[in-house]
């Protein structure tokens, strides 16, 4: 998806209090977790630091950010994330120093931590912007940022029949 039209389907859904409906596309997870974000941009990870205020359950770490492409909730330059010692546990890395994502955030609670809505699903990979990636299809070859949608497939309902799937492309950033 291309940034302008990819930050135009993040728009706000209308409140009602009717069902959401279950997605059928990829598509629609996107939609559906870009309606529960309060922050969305596109950026890299500048510097992971953690915070031990006496204990993990107390602890926090915190994530800036270099924004790339503020698209909603944020202005742009940097955003530091807060989250939860207890999501590091394991000496678990959910981040690393220069990794591109496109953050859909949760709005920071009192407290001031915060985290990706759907877990990491809303940590999305961002590859691109530096060496071509390898794409499906020559048109889409440039040196534009990629995102990889396909894995958002996991969240779709599926049969019991265990049917194969086509792959989707890559989807460029521009």
């Amino acid at each position: 998806l291309a940034v302008a039209p990819l930050a135009a389907s993040f728009g706000r859904a209308q409140l009602s209090s009717a069902p959401v409906p279950i997605p059928q596309t990829v598509e629609d997870v996107l939609h559906q977790m870009s309606d529960q974000a309060d922050v969305i941009f596109l950026g890299e990870v500048a510097a992971i630091r953690p915070h031990d205020d006496g204990g993990l359950a107390s602890g926090f770490i915190e994530i800036d950010f270099r924004v790339d492409r503020a698209i909603r909730g944020i202005t742009g330059g940097t955003y530091t994330l807060r989250e939860w010692a207890g999501l590091w546990s394991g000496n678990v890395a959910r981040y690393r120093t220069g990794e591109r994502l496109l953050m859909l955030l949760h709005a920071p609670a009192a407290s001031g931590l915060s985290s990706p809505v759907g877990g990491l699903d809303g940590a999305i990979p961002i590859s691109g912007g530096g060496a071509a990636p390898v794409l499906v299809n020559a048109a889409m070859a440039s040196s534009a940022p990629v995102v990889d949608l396909r894995w958002l497939g996991a969240r779709l309902p599926q049969s019991a029949s265990f049917k194969i799937n086509p792959i989707l492309p890559p989807t460029p950033l521009t």
